[in-house]
């Protein structure tokens, strides 16, 4: 209908336009006919007019019509379709719970949603008289379609009440089913608190017995039973919450809710798992409770059995009033009763091990029986290893007493062979002249006064042994020291002798200068020594571990074996006068001697106890007539050249050249020649300039002259007290200082009194630089400076006083001579000790440690008596003399040598604790087996004596035999068969037997 109404519209405007036309053909046509014919085309045109506006009138009147049929269609369908949409949304919010609770849901469905279907049946009510208007006004195809969308409406209608009253339905059993859960799980929160805390609940004992762990395991079969009666419960009350969790309106309905839910069923599943394994725990923790018990039990007693056995040993030892060898087999008893000892550690560990864990665990008794049981086993197994310990600390010393002087003994008898074999090679063998046969006897007294104190050190040894030892052991031991004692003497004998031949052509007066050491090391052996009491000499069994033989080479200048002997080497005994020989000797003696950078004969030797010297050191020093010079000052005040002489005089130079003598000491030590000279007066310079400038610029400021006269009367009064006080010290200290503690407080006098000089040194400079503007204070600056100059004189003659009885302090020399020898004794001890070697068992590592231990206390306070030694030289720095070069050469040496032996003994001290750690983290056994097979072959007799002085001598005896055999290796004469051929091998001798320097003494 739209479009023919469409199509007539676009005719009736077509037929406008030819209307249009028409008139304006009548227009024009009327110009041409006759008005009659004009008026009736007029009446056409307004016919036509009029039906046109007819039609028009028609299709407005039959569009509009349309249009009204067509609105109602569109209102229908709009409401249809907002009624349906309303229909779907109360669906929706009938199913939907949101964040509500159950109850609040179903109170809304009863009041909310039935007020608003109430609402809603106006809408439904005239939707339905639309729909039977629209079946009248329509054919059939639209009537069908509108039936069905009114018999939609009216089913959805109904479905929506029959679904709010069967949500309301469900809603109400779902509540009914939370409700259910709520009282079964407030029935089971109680016991289930109950039954956890019965089984976090920490089990106690109250005795170590069989009874009680019985009784322990009959209250937890109790709860056992609990325990199953309440699954059926636990069961239920999870299956109410699995179907919980599956309605969505239980556990959809809000997520706080189903959370809830979750976790209340999760929370119930995980203590109810927990309760049931910690049940199965309980009961294991008590079986294996018990099972731990009995292994403790049977452990302590094995120990205990052991521990019995060994304490009945441990109580009556065999140490005392032994013999030597009873001695040994003890030892080696207690040593393995000692290993058994710390074996047995290990089974002590373990039980100890066994009660911690019992502890920590808490599976001990409230009886505190077991605690009471390895309380007194670790009492008696560290009373056992104390008592064990102190047996074998007084068996090894005694054994280590008698071992060690019989390897101190053994080694002194292979040396007096080496020397016995040396001397008659050197006394019948050797083609040397008579000088170096006495450079070969030199040496051989350097070892002779070497150990001469050790074998009187053996003597006094063997007699303390001989008073400590059994009957049987002092007459062996005394034997041997006979034996020794005669050896020594006829070894001595022979030297002597040899020496007096060589010797015999000097001097009779120069004899007993010359052979006065080997006479003194005679005397030393010859005189009575069986009835000396054990500290006659101050010697002690640590010094015997030294062998002479083991010297390190290093020895510096200023040592023992460096230091020059009086024996003169400038006797040819078969009275050979060639200049070759004498050229050769004295560039021998210039070598000799220049080791120790003084010339021949200047060289005192009063610091050595054996060897003497033909002058006195304080002859030699007073015989260099070295004039003290007094400075004096001469000229007036009013002098810039007094000034000068007058801060020249001042004993506060010296002293401050001698601090930086001191903080410079190593670097001048390098200096020589006039670079060293020119340093040190540039310094002096220097510093003299410096102090002429302060007092300057002291003297710039402008005092009064009433505070210059009081200055001037200080320095008078402080110069009247020390005047005397200097000429007091100048006369008394001949008689006062004898010893170094003498000398460190008259140093310290002297520092103190230098520190008051260069204090009023500046305070008399500046004075002089002031008074010489007043005539008035001129008689008392002239007196002051008298005084200035009396008291610089007395205090530079008191400091070389001082200087000259440092270097004749025989207690000084004395004290850094026996620092020498201690250091090369210590060095030999350090050398001792091999910490590099490898397969050393811990007992050895930790004897070296203590051994090096000891060694670095003696350092410490070694290295605090050459620190005072040192200070003292330092602060009196002697004049330069061949006595005090020598001693300053000692103190750089020793400490030096000092310095080295610290750092190596640390250096050793830190290899052997990582050794030590090495060997802690070993696995046990293997490191008891690694010590067993080294104790066994360390506690094997050592080879005997002449097995061992055999293996020493053996070398000489080869020699001597090649050298008999080599005559025979000659060739013989083909052509000569007479007596000499036949007496070829006596000829052979013949280069043996010449002497070059003439025949020996007879």
């Amino acid at each position: 209908c739209v479009c023919v109404i469409q199509e007539t519209a676009l005719s009736l405007q077509r037929l406008a336009t030819g209307l249009e036309e028409l008139a304006t053909m009548k227009t024009d046509l009327s110009q041409y006919v006759a008005a009659s014919d004009s008026a009736l085309l007029e009446q056409q045109l307004e016919q036509l007019h009029c039906q046109w506006e007819e039609l028009c009138m028609k299709v407005s009147l039959r569009r509009q019509e349309i249009a009204d049929r067509l609105n109602a269609w569109t209102i229908f369908n709009d409401k249809n379709k907002e009624f349906c949409d309303w229909l779907t949304q109360m669906e929706n919010k009938v199913c939907q719970s949101g964040d509500l609770s159950i109850e609040e849901r179903v109170e809304k469905l009863k009041k909310d949603c039935m007020e608003e279907i109430n609402l809603f049946s106006e809408n439904k009510s005239h939707l339905m008289q639309l729909g039977e208007q629209l079946l009248l006004a329509s054919d059939e195809a639209k009537q069908g379609q509108v039936r069905g969308s009114l018999q939609e409406v009216s089913q959805r209608w109904h479905n929506l009440f029959h679904h709010v009253e069967s949500r309301v339905k469900k809603l109400k059993e779902t509540l009914a089913t939370v409700q259910q859960l709520d009282k079964n799980m407030s029935n089971l929160r109680s016991w289930l608190s109950r039954v956890e805390a019965e089984l976090s609940r920490p089990i106690t004992y109250s005795v170590c017995h069989e009874q009680e762990i019985q009784r322990r395991l009959a209250e937890h079969q109790e709860l056992q039973r609990d325990i199953e009666q309440h699954t059926q419960g636990v069961a239920s009350v999870l299956s109410l919450c699995d179907v919980l969790l599956r309605d969505e309106d239980a556990a959809g309905g809000s997520e706080a809710e189903g959370d809830s839910l979750q976790e209340t069923s999760r929370s119930l599943d995980q203590r109810w798992r927990t309760i049931c394994a910690m049940a199965l725990d309980r009961r294991l923790w008590i079986e294996e409770t018990w099972t731990l018990w009995c292994r403790f039990l049977n452990d302590y007693s094995r120990f205990e059995d052991w521990l019995k056995m060994a304490e009945r040993t441990a109580a009556n030892p065999n140490s005392a009033d032994v013999l030597f060898s009873v001695a040994k087999e003890e030892l080696k008893k207690f040593e393995s009763l000692q290993r058994q000892v710390h074996e047995r550690l290990t089974q002590l560990e373990l039980v100890n091990n066994q009660y911690r864990r019992l502890a920590r665990e808490n599976r001990t008794d409230r009886a505190s029986h077991l605690k009471a049981m390895v309380s007194e086993g670790n009492r008696r197994w560290d009373t056992l290893h104390h008592r064990v310990t102190a047996i074998l600390h007084r068996l090894k010393y005694f054994t280590s007493q008698r071992e060690e002087f019989e390897s101190t003994r053994e080694s002194m008898l292979v040396w007096l062979t080496e020397l016995d074999l040396q001397l008659t090679n050197v006394e019948h063998f050797s083609e040397s002249d008579v000088h170096q046969k006495i450079q070969q006897l030199n040496s051989f007294q350097k070892e002779i006064t070497l150990n001469t104190e050790r074998i009187d050190s053996l003597i006094v040894f063997g007699e303390g042994l001989i008073q400590k030892s059994s009957p049987q052991d002092a007459a062996l031991i005394e034997d041997e020291l006979e034996e020794l004692h005669s050896y020594c003497q006829e070894v001595f004998s022979r030297l002597v002798r040899f020496h007096q031949r060589l010797s015999q052509p000097r001097m009779i007066t120069e004899e007993p200068e010359l052979t006065f050491a080997l006479e003194t090391s005679l005397e030393l052996i010859e005189r009575p020594w069986l009835g000396r009491s054990q500290g006659s000499l101050p010697a002690t069994p640590t010094h015997l571990l030294n062998s002479p033989l083991e010297r390190s080479g290093q020895e510096t200048p200023v040592s023992v074996d460096s230091l020059p002997l009086e024996w003169d080497h400038t006797v040819d005994v078969g009275g050979s006068s060639h200049e070759d020989d004498e050229e050769e000797e004295e560039q021998e003696e210039g070598t000799y001697f220049s080791a120790l950078s003084v010339s021949s004969g200047s060289r005192s030797l009063h610091d050595y106890p054996i060897w003497r010297s033909p002058e006195d050191p304080e002859d030699q020093v007073d015989s260099k007539g070295h004039p003290e010079t007094t400075p004096t000052l001469t000229s007036t005040p009013l002098k810039q050249s007094y000034l000068c002489l007058t801060s020249q005089c001042s004993g506060s130079i010296e002293n401050i050249k001698r601090a930086s003598l001191i903080l410079d000491d190593e670097q001048q030590q390098q200096e020589m020649g006039l670079t060293g000279l020119s340093a040190a007066d540039r310094q002096s310079g220097v510093i003299e300039r410096w102090e002429l400038l302060r007092a300057r610029s002291r003297c710039g400021q402008q005092e009064e002259p009433q505070q210059l006269t009081v200055g001037l009367d200080d320095i008078t009064s402080w110069l009247e007290i020390v005047i005397p006080e200097l000429d007091r010290l100048l006369q008394s200290d001949p008689v006062l200082v004898t010893s170094i503690e003498d000398m460190e407080g008259r140093a310290k006098e002297l520092k103190e009194l230098e520190k008051q000089f260069s204090h009023h040194k500046s305070i008399m400079l500046t004075a002089n630089l002031q008074a010489r503007d007043c005539p008035d204070l001129q008689e008392k600056l002239v007196g002051m400076n008298r005084g200035w100059s009396r008291a610089c004189t007395g205090l530079q003659q008191w400091d070389s006083s001082l200087r000259r009885k440092l270097t004749r302090c025989q207690e000084f020399h004395e004290q850094l001579h026996s620092l020498l020898l201690w250091l090369a004794h210590a060095e030999s001890r350090c050398r001792g000790v091999d910490v590099n070697l490898t397969g050393a068992s811990v007992g050895a590592l930790q004897r070296h440690t203590t051994t090096l231990n000891e060694l670095q206390e003696e350092l410490c306070i070694r290295r605090t008596q050459h620190s005072s030694l040192q200070a003292l030289w330092s602060q009196l720095q002697p004049e330069a003399a061949a006595d005090s070069d020598e001693a300053q050469e000692k103190i750089h040496v020793t400490g030096k040598k000092l310095k080295q032996l610290v750092k190596q003994v640390d250096l050793d001290l830190h290899v052997l604790q990582q050794r030590l750690d090495s060997a802690a983290d070993m696995p046990q056994e293997a490191s008891q087996k690694g010590s067993t097979q080294r104790e066994l072959k360390a506690s094997s007799p050592p080879p005997s004596f002449f097995y061992r002085l055999l293996r020493a001598v053996f070398p000489l005896q080869l020699l001597f035999l090649l050298l008999l055999l080599l005559p025979c290796l000659i060739p013989l004469s083909e052509s000569d068969h007479s007596c000499t051929v036949t007496n070829n091998f006596g000829r052979s001798f013949y280069p043996m037997l010449h002497y070059i320097n003439g025949p020996p003494p007879t």
